[in-house]
């Protein structure tokens, strides 16, 4: 029961609780209820008000933008009459202005002028052609081109003179200190203002202007200057050339000198050219003279000729070659190369000028392009690059080319000593030939194609040459003249000396023997091209001196004196050795014929135990076979005939030897050494056997006069054999 009546109480306290909660939850609506109802009112009240105030303000808000509307009307109105009035202004106020021209430094501010009235001419093109100020416009802008034009002519004719000889020389010669193309840049042609000026200029008149008059101004001034350059070189190179007699000056300190007049055609080369090309590549007696040292002929005194040789030419194929440009070795091959003109030594005056023509128009060409490059639209500069150089550069192609055609008359005249004239011409173009192409790129074809043309003229030239040149060796004919003393015959020194001059430009050596489309000098390309090149030239110079060879074996052979032609052979074959070994040539030739050394020599060695025959004379007289004659020495027992046959052995020895020597003292050996070998291999064949001869019989009473029969003594014999190849004696 108690249980019950708590549960009871409990549940009476609940609701109770429940009771009291739901009357505060009412009140709270109410509350809320109350609350909505006032904003609502509120809202109401303000969307009214807001309404109100919406009626009243659009009406004014419509008006106002009217009235902005008609402002900004207003005002464009008046703007575009500004606008239209400035270019009726412009033409009248600038009149003035652009008639007087940009000069006074007002170039920038011309310009500007001048952009206005060009749109002032294309305002009133636009909208009233009929306008009378078009036609002012029209003419004031015409006016103001022309004056701009005007002074782009003047600017550039003021400040583009022709560049010094000496300064075009100190480029050529400061090329390997400057670095990449300082040299080129380095020529400042235009004052940087004037530059700045001129591009300006050009721009506008490419541009607004729209006219290409000023480029053909800008070429034909360039170009003028470009040819007074070149043609101040020539001049400065001719004076000091010509002044310079005992080799006071040369250009080729750092490069190389003198001139080479321009000429019109190449059939008519200038006088100039001519006169000098001709006279310094006559010959190489300087060379000769240098060259062979002591083994030379010359030490003797007699290289082609004995006093008593007539008075002519080995022949008329290998002419004697001249003193002056002997050692001429321009630009050798065996040393590096810059792409100037390097220090080479003497070259004949005229070819050393047109070499530094060659590199002075490469270095000035390069500078007119750099130049063009601030002035000209890209599009434009090499059709105005070509027109430039065009007259310069067929000048120096002309030249060249009467270079070649000098050098085709003189082989023509078989004079092959002329042909070395073009080998350092050629060797230089070859250099430069790729800097001239990178030059040259985008140019004419023609333009482009001069130089190669030019390289395979000459080239074809020299190949010629040196192909007739073998067969002139091979096949010279003249025997008439041989030197009466057997000495080193023309033909012999001659050819050596030509081919020594080959040492110094073995690739352009092999660049002619290539065009000659010979298998034998098709060497394959495998290895080293360099090596190559050197054995296309080793088998030419090995095919000549087997050439030379054989001609001189059967010129040995004309000698009435057979022991002479033994000299003679032995001297020439000496010759070559000794000239082979002492220029270098030996060093080439191995690469054909490994083994040419010791063939000289062993060749040498034949003629020397040849020569030695010519004793056997003198010798049967003091010998029987290989033992002295038997003859009984008591002189009680001594038969008359056996006394008659002692004096017959000396007196024939006597006569025998003495004939000998009159005929051997005329001999000529140049060569000191083969001279004294001769004598020593003398002396050992007959010393002994005479001294033996002398001793065994001197002391027999063989007859009343002894000093009739005993003559010499082995001293005096030695002494006599001494005097052999001695004409003096």
């Amino acid at each position: 029961m108690n249980d019950t009546a708590q549960k009871m109480r409990e549940i009476s306290e609940k609701l109770d609780k429940d009771a009291d909660d739901l009357m505060f939850i009412k009140d709270s609506l109410e509350k809320s209820s109350q609350l909505t109802h006032n904003m609502v009112t509120i809202l109401t009240s303000f969307e009214n008000r807001l309404r109100q105030l919406e009626e009243t303000i659009l009406p004014v808000h419509k008006e106002t933008v009217t009235l902005q509307k008609l402002q900004e009307n207003i005002e464009n109105t008046q703007a575009a009459l500004d606008h239209v009035l400035n270019y009726h202004d412009a033409v009248r106020d600038l009149d003035a202005v652009i008639r007087d021209g940009p000069s006074g430094g007002k170039l920038e501010q011309y310009i500007s002028h001048m952009g206005q009235i060009q749109d002032a001419l294309e305002f009133f093109s636009e909208n009233n052609p009929s306008s009378p100020e078009l036609s002012k416009a029209t003419q004031l802008f015409k006016t103001g081109k022309e004056l701009l034009q005007n002074e782009f002519r003047n600017l550039f004719t003021r400040h583009c003179n022709p560049v010094p000889a000496i300064k075009i020389l100190d480029m050529l010669g400061t090329d390997d200190e400057l670095p990449d193309s300082a040299s080129v840049t380095s020529l400042n042609q235009l004052p940087e203002q004037a530059l700045e000026e001129l591009s300006e200029i050009s721009k506008w008149l490419i541009g607004p202007g729209k006219t290409h008059d000023f480029m053909d101004v800008y070429y034909q001034i360039r170009a003028q200057t470009l040819k007074k350059s070149m043609e101040g070189l020539k001049d400065h190179l001719s004076k000091k050339s010509s002044g310079s007699a005992a080799g006071s000056y040369s250009p080729l300190i750092v490069s190389t000198n003198t001139t080479l007049t321009p000429t019109s055609s190449i059939s008519h080369p200038s006088p100039i050219l001519n006169k000098t090309l001709m006279k310094g590549i006559g010959g190489l007696k300087d060379h000769l003279n240098r060259s062979t040292g002591s083994h030379s002929p010359l030490t003797s005194g007699r290289l082609h000729k004995s006093k008593d040789a007539p008075n002519k030419r080995t022949s008329t194929l290998l002419r004697p070659m001249a003193r002056k440009g002997a050692a001429n070795k321009l630009d050798p091959e065996r040393r590096p190369s810059s792409q100037g003109v390097e220090s080479q030594g003497h070259v004949d005056p005229a070819i050393e000028s047109y070499l530094y023509c060659i590199s002075g128009l490469l270095k000035l060409m390069q500078c007119e392009a750099q130049l063009m490059s601030h002035i000209i639209p890209e599009e434009h500069q090499r059709k105005t690059f070509d027109k430039i150089i065009e007259k310069p550069l067929e000048m120096v192609s002309q030249d060249g080319e009467a270079i070649a055609t000098t050098a085709k008359r003189a082989v023509i005249k078989h004079d092959y000593t002329a042909i070395l004239s073009i080998f350092p011409v050629l060797k230089h173009l070859i250099n430069v030939k790729p800097e001239f192409e990178e030059t040259l790129s985008g140019t004419a074809p023609g333009t482009r194609g001069k130089l190669p043309t030019l390289i395979a003229s000459l080239e074809t030239t020299g190949a010629k040459a040196l192909d007739e040149f073998y067969d002139v060796v091979k096949n010279d004919p003249e025997k008439s003249n041989l030197p009466k003393d057997g000495t080193v015959h023309e033909l012999t020194s001659n050819t050596l000396i030509f081919l020594e001059n080959l040492l110094d430009y073995v690739e352009t050596t092999s660049a002619m023997l290539m065009a000659q489309k010979d298998p034998a000098f098709a060497i394959s390309n495998k290895g080293n091209d360099m090596e190559n090149k050197k054995k296309r030239v080793a088998n030419y110079v090995a095919k000549i001196l087997g050439a030379v060879g054989l001609n001189l074996d059967q010129k040995s052979k004309s000698y009435s004196d057979q022991y002479l032609g033994v000299i003679f052979l032995l001297n020439n074959l000496n010759y070559i050795l000794k000239s082979l070994q002492r220029s270098g040539l030996l060093s080439l030739v191995v690469h054909s014929k490994p083994d040419i050394e010791r063939d000289y020599e062993e060749k040498i060695r034949i003629q020397k135990t040849e020569y030695s025959r010519s004793w056997s004379r003198v010798l049967q007289h003091v010998i029987d076979g290989s033992k002295p004659m038997a003859v009984n020495l008591d002189p009680s027992k001594m038969k008359d005939k056996e006394r008659q046959q002692i004096k017959d052995r000396f007196k024939g020895f006597n006569q025998d030897f003495e004939d000998l020597f009159k005929t051997h003292k005329g001999y000529a050996v140049p060569d000191p050494q083969v001279r004294e070998d001769l004598r020593r291999e003398s002396k050992q064949m007959i010393l002994q056997q005479y001294t033996m001869f002398r001793d065994r019989y001197v002391v027999t009473s063989f007859t009343k006069n002894p000093e009739k029969y005993i003559k010499y003594t082995p001293e005096q014999v030695s002494s006599q054999i001494d005097h052999f190849f001695d004409i003096s004696a």
